[in-house]
């Protein structure tokens, strides 16, 4: 798409118009690389000049990142989650206009560790589901997930967990806890990514993650799951209202 030269309106001032409206289209994705100096002289015929006024003000504007040795990517924009929230992930997404999506990693029955069993107020190597999933918004990966449940408390959770689109509404419908009068505990920490988060998370070893474990508890404040998930910190702004 050549720029127009008969115009009163700078050519920089153009290419930046344009990036932007690919970027609203999805033609240059959040998160991915654009084409570099050499590439977008020719798809815009501009001087490498150009190119590089505009990149660099739509990079001080926020909707480009400019990384050493990598190239220019499309900014993330960071969702914001209130800290003290007891809202499920699908609910979440939701809210925000967004299209929530999972992939389960594991799903498995196991003995509840003496961590495990303390966090879910249950006798150590009682039975416990593991539920490990990377989660989705608008098809990026948001959030790596590990949650475990009471297989006592909760019979035949598995089948209903597969069965649903929310396990919060597995919860709510099946066995009848009220999300409502629910509460949370959270500790948040930072933490490099490892190979396998890097992996699953699309970012690089040793990128900044969120680390947060949580337990959440019934209206009687018996923990109902533990919990812990990883995000990257450029996608998130963890929020609290008082």
């Amino acid at each position: 798409m050549k720029l127009n030269n008969s115009i009163s309106t700078p050519l920089y001032d153009q290419l930046k118009q344009n990036i932007k409206d690919a970027i609203d289209k999805g033609v240059y994705k959040q998160g991915e690389k654009l084409p570099n100096e050499t590439e977008l002289c020719e798809i815009y015929g501009v001087s490498r000049i150009t190119v590089r006024r505009a990149i660099q003000e739509l990079a001080d504007e926020g909707f480009l990142e400019r990384k050493q040795g990598k190239g220019t990517f499309v900014t993330r924009m960071k969702i914001e989650r209130e800290l003290v929230s007891v809202d499920g992930f699908t609910d979440f997404s939701k809210h925000l206009g967004k299209n929530p999506s999972k992939k389960i990693l594991v799903c498995e029955e196991i003995k509840a560790t003496s961590k495990i069993a303390e966090a879910l107020k249950i006798a150590i190597d009682s039975p416990v589901l593991r539920l490990v999933r990377l989660m989705f918004i608008d098809d990026i990966p948001f959030t790596l997930d590990e949650a475990q449940y009471s297989l006592e408390r909760f019979p035949n959770l598995t089948e209903h967990f597969l069965d649903s689109a929310s396990t919060y509404e597995a919860l709510k419908k099946v066995y009848n806890v009220n999300l409502n009068a629910c509460s949370t505990h959270k500790i948040i920490t930072v933490t490099p990514a490892t190979s396998i988060e890097a992996e699953y998370l699309n970012c690089e070893i040793g990128d900044t993650l969120f680390n947060i474990d949580k337990i959440v508890f019934d209206e009687n404040k018996v923990p109902i799951h533990t919990s812990n998930f990883k995000t990257r910190t450029e996608l998130i702004a963890l929020t609290i209202t008082t």
